[in-house]
């Protein structure tokens, strides 16, 4: 059951048009007149060829509607199906006269972009067909496509039997403004004559404050109100106009239909009266013409060029199959500040390009951009041919650029052209050159032609152009232009020969100043140079603390030599003195203990024996001995001819353990030069030192020591006097010099912190 109601064809389901679509479909004409242009458009293609179309603000039913109705061919019940219908086109061209709608959605997109339902009448001579497109309808009923009811009558105003008639006659005198047969009956009768269409529009889109966007006050004029353009930012006027300035016909239908189409054919009557239309390249005064021949044409493109006789409306008028696409366009020249290129038309056929679905611009491609320049360059040479003395004067003369364009009188066209309000001609003619100041009446006819050859609706309409003639060049010479460059290639040589002599100027008062600085900064300098002398020391000053201070490197030179040299002579002297002292102290030692054996054997042989002290060395005759039983027992044998100043004492407890040419462990206090050393120090002679130092007498061995004792404080007294000389803060005495600490670094440890102090 469900698969016989879905709607297939080749026993595949078809595709469905949501009725949302409808109106998302009619955003593509942001500016209202663009729609009402879609709907004379079909009445002016081939496939209806209406002589006249009625354009009226009505109120059917207390509802207010836009109506437009034509008397063209009328339409067929399935062709107005497929009017009702998208992407349907079957126009062709016929006889010359090309067909402006090209997508099949003019009549959707613009119908339902002026208001929310469409009721369409048409005959065609044998039928009487109604059809209604409604968003109303269809919201009312919840549909999920599209469904346009169509009923067709044959001319006596009878139904004719359909599979879909009775249904669709039901939903429209149901959903409709018109609620029975009646009142359908009553709109067929406005088409006037046999065929015709007639389109009733209503539920007219309103402003946010529920006013329609259309001012119908104007009981000749249908126009977009000021403050609706305000209030909408733009969104009614059209979005390409770049410049603040807006032509009427872009708030005024009057004004839009009059130049709507480049050879008007058709006669719209606008609330009642006639649109005065006009070939807009026949109106222009100083007219010239030039060529657009891209490389990528076979044929060069005619474009006009002259004066508008309305001051504020001129550009570039870009018709696509003689229907306007883009008005009054600014380009070049026109869209800078300044005169130049105000009040200049251009017009071109631009068949090469492809306009937009909403027909009110081109594709934005390589093409057109190309167009839209060399459009500019073009007009800038006729302007520069027609004004361009004028510019210079203008632009050399104060007075004259103060003037304005409103001080020039409007131009008038160079030539009269008039077409006949006769319904069935509707031919242009050329009226002779004393017409244009004579005043024509509201309806004029051929047979009011002053031209005995055109005074007959019967005869052709004047040539203007050969469509076969090869268009060679521009009607008017360029070498203004030329003349023009060569002038402004004068007068930039002559500002830079002026610019170049100022600066040659500027540079040579820039090099006396500099002069003057230079000499005003010796004579700074000089003078510093003399303050600075009165304040910094005298020559000799100079001289004097220089030789102090080569005096001072040269003494701390001789210093660190000195150092180098007493360190090396201290550690040669220290070592020959423990030389000796050890040999002497082996000397001694040998010789106390032949001395104790003398004067043991002596006393053996007058005394009783006595309990020897040890083997380990002889009681001192000098030094009493102690009754304690710790001297007793550690009692240190002694030299007889041994004075206090230089004690000497000789631990032989070890040598009974070693030969003679073996080294002797011996521990030594030395008092005569003030260093004790520790008992725990050992100190290795040899055994050659020992028989140097023992074919030595006491008396030898003794004056030996003493020399080198005196050797020492020579050395320790020379180093203090060059220490006094070097830092004399440190005032330092013999005795402060240790000669004998373990190495000389003491001393230049001494030195070194006695600088920093200072």
């Amino acid at each position: 059951m469900m698969q016989s109601a879905i709607s297939t064809e080749h026993g595949i389901r078809q595709s469905k048009t949501s009725p949302g679509f409808l109106h998302s479909n009619s955003t593509s004409h942001t500016w209202p007149f663009s729609a009402i242009a879609e709907l004379i458009d079909n009445a002016y293609d081939p496939d209806v060829a209406a002589r006249q179309l009625f354009i009226d603000m009505e109120k059917i039913s207390e509802t207010q509607c836009l109506t437009f109705t034509d008397n063209g061919a009328g339409m067929t019940p399935d062709k107005l199906h497929k009017m009702l219908s998208f992407g349907f086109c079957e126009k062709v061209e016929i006889n010359g006269h090309k067909p402006v709608g090209n997508y099949g959605n003019g009549f959707k997109s613009g119908s339902m972009r002026l208001g929310k339902d469409a009721m369409v009448f048409t005959k065609n001579g044998k039928f009487m067909i109604a059809g209604l497109l409604s968003q109303t309808y269809l919201k009312s009923i919840q549909a999920e496509t599209v469904i346009v009811p169509i009923v067709p009558f044959d001319t006596a105003e009878i139904m004719l039997k359909t599979v879909d008639s009775d249904p669709s006659l039901e939903a429209i005198t149901k959903y409709s403004i018109f609620k029975s047969k009646q009142q359908l009956m009553e709109q067929f009768k406005m088409i006037p004559g046999r065929k015709g269409t007639r389109i009733v529009i209503y539920n007219i889109r309103r402003t946010r404050d529920g006013r329609p966007e259309f001012d119908f006050t104007d009981e000749k004029d249908i126009k977009i109100p000021d403050d609706v353009i305000d209030e909408q930012a733009g969104k009614f006027r059209r979005q390409d106009r770049r410049q603040d300035y807006s032509p009427e016909c872009d708030y005024s239908l009057r004004a839009y239909c009059s130049i709507l189409y480049l050879n008007p054919k058709m006669q719209i009557i606008l609330r009642g009266q006639k649109v005065k239309t006009f070939k807009i390249a026949k109106s222009l005064n100083n007219t010239e013409r030039d060529v657009y021949k891209p490389q990528w044409l076979p044929k060069g493109v005619k474009i006009t060029f002259g004066f508008s006789p309305q001051k504020h409306h001129y550009g570039i008028m870009m018709y696509h199959r003689n229907r306007l696409i883009k008005g009054y366009e600014r380009v070049g020249p026109q869209l800078k500040a300044g005169r130049q290129g105000v009040g200049v038309i251009g017009v071109i056929q631009c068949d090469f390009l492809k306009p937009t679905h909403n027909k009110q611009d081109f594709d934005y491609t390589k093409e057109y951009r190309s167009t839209v320049s060399a459009l500019g360059l073009k007009l800038t040479d006729y302007w520069l041919q027609k004004k361009g003395h004028i510019s210079l004067a203008r632009s050399s003369s104060p007075a004259a650029a103060n003037g304005s364009e409103e001080d020039e009188p409007a131009p008038s066209p160079d030539q009269l052209w008039v077409q006949c309000d006769n319904a069935d001609c509707l031919k242009w003619r050329k009226l002779p050159e004393q017409w244009k100041n004579k005043k024509l009446p509201d309806k004029w006819y051929c047979n009011m032609n002053p031209d005995p050859k055109f005074r007959s609706c019967s005869v052709p309409e004047e040539a203007e152009d050969d469509p076969d003639e090869e268009i060679a060049g521009p009607s008017y010479d360029k070498s203004v232009r030329r003349q023009l460059e060569r002038e402004k290639r004068e007068e930039k040589w002559r500002k830079e020969q002026k610019q170049q002599q100022e600066i040659e100027e500027r540079e040579k008062q820039l090099r006396q100043k500099d002069l003057q600085l230079q000499r005003l900064g010796a004579q700074i300098q000089q003078s510093i140079q003399s303050q600075a002398a009165e304040k910094k020391p005298s020559q000799s000053d100079l001289v004097r603390a220089e030789i102090e201070m080569n005096r001072r490197k040269q003494m701390e030179t001789q210093y660190n030599k000195m150092v180098v040299e007493l360190k090396k002579q201290g550690s040669q002297l220290q070592k020959q003195r423990e030389d000796l002292l050890q040999a002497q102290q082996v000397a001694h030692h040998w010789q106390q203990r032949a001395e104790a054996a003398v004067s043991t054997a002596t006393a053996s042989q007058r005394t009783p024996r006595q309990p020897q002290a040890g083997p380990s060395g002889v009681a001192s005759q000098k030094r009493p001995a102690s009754n304690s039983p710790s001297n007793s027992a550690n009692k240190v044998p002694r030299m007889a001819d041994d004075s206090d100043d230089d004690c000497i004492i000789i631990d032989d407890s070890d040598l009974t353990k070693t030969n003679s040419t073996s080294t002797v462990r011996v521990k030594t206090e030395i008092c005569h030069i003030g260093v004790q050393t520790d008992p725990a120090d050992v100190v290795r002679v040899s055994a050659s030192t020992v028989r140097e130092v023992a074919t030595l007498s006491t008396v030898e061995q003794r004056q030996k020591l003493m020399e080198q004792t005196k050797q020492l404080k020579t050395l320790r007294r020379n180093v203090s006097r060059l220490i006094g000389v070097l830092v004399p803060e440190l005032s330092l005495e013999d005795n402060d010099i240790d000669m004998e600490s373990e190495s000389v670094d003491e001393l230049l440890k001494q030195v070194l912190e006695a600088n920093k102090n200072q």
